[in-house]
């Protein structure tokens, strides 16, 4: 018979401990747990989702990126592309699948 020990650690043990390591303070029960986990996906999976928006963004010169030494890049609307920018707000989206 296998001991516990000897099983491979469920897929999420180490995000889990990884997160008590960086917060050793940290107690909580196994719904509070669930929730930031859930959280940290969410807030995981929005920034990728807005990373690759504002990338296409940039890319089509909507927005402007301004790159600093020590801060993160700062974006801000191209004045000159406000027109592009308000029709591209106002055309109806692609049914779901199908990209534009």
């Amino acid at each position: 018979m296998a001991h516990a020990s000897d099983r491979p650690p469920p897929s999420r043990a180490r995000e889990i401990l990884e997160h008590y390591l960086a917060n050793p303070l940290t107690a909580d029960n196994l719904e509070g747990i669930s929730e930031w986990r859930l959280l940290d996906d969410f807030v995981q999976r929005r920034v990728e989702e807005t990373r690759t928006a504002v990338d296409w963004l940039v890319e089509r010169g909507l927005l402007v990126k301004t790159i600093g030494r020590a801060i993160p890049p700062i974006y801000r609307l191209n004045r000159r592309a406000i027109a592009r920018a308000e029709r591209l707000i106002h055309e109806p989206e692609p049914p779901p699948g199908r990209a534009k």
